[in-house]
């Protein structure tokens, strides 16, 4: 006769892990187990479904600045990861964890961060050289799709993967492509969604750069309005690679003649990439997704904070001219800048880089963060403080991917040191 309690132990064997021993095990659930759930209590698909929703607000508010380009854009990055799904998933163990909705996820987020000008058909671009020539700009997309793909088969299936796959494609495509990602146009207020975000007066701003978008008059026959991006003039005053069109500038002057209108950048209506041209909107995604129970406020906040204080206390120039820079250390105590430039400054570092979309969409990622809440911790923190570091003295654009894809390496490191020890 069987011992009923061999027979318990025995069924419960044979069962499948409950949702905390599923994370303690470092790994997402397989897609193909929809049932199964996750700590948050979603199953996969719900899992997947509620991040999609929160990336509706930054995706909405980036198809309606900049237009049919922008949707057209995400779709075709879209629809290559597809087909390049199609390829990998047939390549050895690996391509069995290519999951369809975990492809089309990254993709989505991968083209959030592109600008919507690669949709078009040809470019004329200057040369090293001093000519010019003309640039087929849609191919990005595509391989973007496709090198996406790749990357998640390289860096392992769903749950697996330790660094983000959005963020190695993108760094790459920036890498080869460079200038042709740096968005420069932006819709009318009174052509948003219908109108071609190309078509634009040719030369520089047409406007005064200091005139809110939603104030500005309207230009008659174009559609959109082409402005140097405010994290190009950041980078270049901050990176002291070279001097503002060669001219004496100070930190004063560039926040007051060089900068756009705070609340162009964070409520619309200046270049930037898709998912980044409206920082509410991007924060509005993340309050949602904070709202469902899906991803760790401490993450989002503690990069915040960490990327504010990078910011406050490192050296910072105070002056340019055509010889020299000078920088300060914490520059709201030099006599000239003080706490309200200083502050400035920080609102239009953080407003005009992705941070925000970066924060809470992508270091948000379960097989990226640590398991732990110190080790979350220390990983948010770091993130936060290496984004400013990149961005003070790499590039606004890409620092804060710099800051997330640095802090990620240092996952299995912090899984490690923060792990749980039992009492006994």
């Amino acid at each position: 006769m069987t011992h009923p309690t061999s027979d318990a132990n025995a069924s419960q064997a044979t069962q499948p892990p409950s949702p905390p021993a599923a994370a303690a095990q470092h790994e997402l659930p397989r897609a193909g187990a929809s049932a199964m759930l996750l700590h948050s209590g979603v199953d996969l698909r719900r899992f997947f479904a509620l991040h999609a929703l929160g990336a509706v607000f930054p995706l909405t508010a980036g198809i309606l600045l900049f237009g049919w380009r922008a949707l057209a854009a995400v779709a075709m990055v879209v629809a290559s990861a597809a087909l390049a799904r199609l390829c990998w998933k047939r390549i050895g163990m690996r391509g069995g964890q290519l999951h369809l909705t975990h492809c089309l996820w990254f993709a989505l987020l991968l083209a959030m961060t592109l600008p919507a000008h690669l949709f078009s058909g040809s470019v004329r671009l200057t040369t090293h050289t001093g000519g010019s020539t003309d640039a087929m700009l849609w191919p990005v997309l595509v391989v973007g799709g496709a090198i996406l793909v790749m990357f998640m088969w390289l860096l392992g299936g769903l749950g697996s993967g330790r660094v983000h796959p959005v963020l190695v494609t993108h760094l790459l495509l920036f890498v080869c492509f460079g200038e042709l990602l740096v968005p420069r146009y932006v819709l009318q207020r009174g052509r948003v969604f219908v109108g071609d975000v190309l078509d634009a007066a040719p030369g520089d701003a047409p406007r005064p750069i200091s005139q809110p978008w939603l104030d500005a008059a309207q230009i008659p026959g174009h559609n959109a309005i082409r402005i140097e991006p405010a994290s190009q003039q950041l980078t270049a005053f901050t990176t002291g690679a070279r001097s503002v069109n060669r001219t004496w500038i100070s930190l004063d002057s560039l926040l007051r003649d060089r900068m756009p209108p705070l609340e162009d950048l964070l409520v619309g209506g200046h270049p930037a990439p898709i998912g980044s041209g409206s920082a509410i909107a991007a924060i509005i995604g993340g309050l949602f997704l904070l709202y469902r129970g899906v991803i760790d406020y401490r993450v989002p906040l503690l990069i915040f904070i960490g990327a504010i204080l990078a910011m406050l206390l490192l050296p910072v120039p105070v002056l340019i001219n055509e010889t020299d820079v000078v920088r300060r250390w914490l520059p709201m105590r030099v006599k000239g800048v003080g706490w309200e430039l200083s502050l400035t400054l920080v609102n239009y570092e953080l407003m005009a880089s992705p941070l925000a979309f970066m924060a809470f969409f992508l270091a948000t990622w379960p097989a990226v963060r640590p398991m732990t809440r110190r080790g979350r911790t220390v990983y948010a923190l770091l993130a936060g403080v290496l984004s400013g570091v990149y961005q003070l003295y790499v590039n606004v654009a890409i620092g804060p991917y710099l800051g997330l894809l640095t802090a990620s390496l240092l996952t299995p490191a912090f899984d490690k040191v923060f792990r749980s020890r039992t009492l006994v």
